[in-house]
């Protein structure tokens, strides 16, 4: 209205905050961005045409080092490797050195870019890559930042093609848990080489592993209570021994599922459900309004009651824990409810029959 003064938003920053930032840093700026636009015009025109000359390959290297997100840079700078390829097929190994090198160089901008860390698989498929120093190169960014899941999924692949021994890597998992037992990442990543260590061991060794994955749960649990990842860790081990949570119509339908329960007796796999009943419950004596302990408890329960192993006051107890749950937790009340139709109908139905 007039009278009023005139303010420009300039994407949420308002023009007085603007002309705060001193008249040479913002030149300097609009200098980068015309460079950086003066490129990206120039590179495109030149991926239109499929012009792959070395003056092109410098070009997309420098624009990817400023914008590693920008997927399709990647794209053409992929298709330029592949011409370098076929031109001189015995510099394989140097090619893809340096383009390993641009990667690395990238992760200094976004060490989280999708686009980097897939051209990265890209070039170590190509069979010409030290595979060990891949490994020490995951190390090195989870040191940086243990959450990064492009890296642990990295990490995961280099192993499979034999970039270390899977009880290394279980070792190193280890060695990232006790750092932060809240590490969703390392709980995942040992998710991924249990089944597969399990089925490289001796069956005399299998008993040991499971029991160290166990007491390695239970340090957690009383460490911190009320965090999630060892309480989801903690289940898929559970639907991993001794089947808890799986439907026989549900097994090999994904990779978390097992194709074999690691414990098959029904009076072992009772032992180990009554075992981990006592320790939740030992917990809940300190921490009464764990939700997590409580949820366990009830799936206990249920998987006992399966097993023939029903006890006077389970309908009663589970009924009781999915009411404090829904008191307690409301935000979570669709998944308590659904929980508790498969858990709490089943032991009324088991009661009446």
């Amino acid at each position: 209205r007039e009278g009023a003064p005139f303010l420009v938003i300039m994407h949420g920053v308002k023009r007085s905050d603007y002309e705060a930032v001193p008249k040479a840093e913002r030149e300097a700026k609009l200098k980068k961005i015309r460079h950086y636009t003066k490129l990206t015009k120039t590179v495109l025109k030149a991926h239109q045409a499929a012009v792959y000359t070395d003056k092109m390959f410098e070009l997309t290297g420098q624009l990817i080092e400023m914008n590693p997100d920008f997927y399709t840079l990647w794209n053409y700078r992929r298709e330029a490797v592949g011409e370098r390829v076929k031109k001189a097929p015995e510099e394989l190994k140097s090619i893809c050195a340096r383009e390993m090198q641009l990667v690395e160089r990238s992760f200094r901008k976004n060490p989280k870019s999708y686009y980097a860390w897939h051209h990265r698989v890209w070039i170590i498929a190509k069979g010409t890559t030290d595979l060990k120093h891949e490994v020490a190169l995951c190390t090195k960014f989870l040191g940086m930042d243990s959450r990064n899941f492009h890296c642990w999924n990295y990490r995961r692949y280099v192993l499979m093609l034999g970039g270390a021994t899977l009880q290394d890597d279980l070792t190193y998992a280890s060695s990232k848990i006790d750092d932060n037992f809240s590490n969703y990442s390392a709980w995942h990543h040992r998710s991924f080489i249990i089944p597969q260590l399990l089925d490289s061991v001796k069956p005399e060794e299998i008993k040991k592993l499971v029991d160290e994955e166990f007491e390695l749960l239970k340090q957690a649990f009383f460490t911190d209570p009320g965090d999630q990842s060892a309480w989801l860790y903690h289940r898929w081990l559970l639907g991993q021994v001794v089947g808890l949570g799986v439907r026989a119509d549900e097994k090999c339908l994904s990779s978390t599922i097992p194709k074999k329960f690691i414990v098959t007796s029904k009076e072992e796999q009772i032992k180990i459900l009554k075992q981990e009943m006592a320790m939740v419950e030992e917990l809940l004596d300190i921490e009464e309004q764990c939700k997590w302990a409580l949820l366990a408890v009830a799936m206990l329960i249920q998987g006992l009651r399966e097993r023939g192993a029903e006890e006077p006051g389970f309908v009663e107890r589970v009924a009781k824990i999915f009411e404090e749950l829904l008191t307690s937790d409301p935000m979570r009340e669709r998944y308590y409810l659904d929980m508790r139709r498969s858990v709490v109908d089943s032991l009324a139905t088991k009661k009446t029959t």
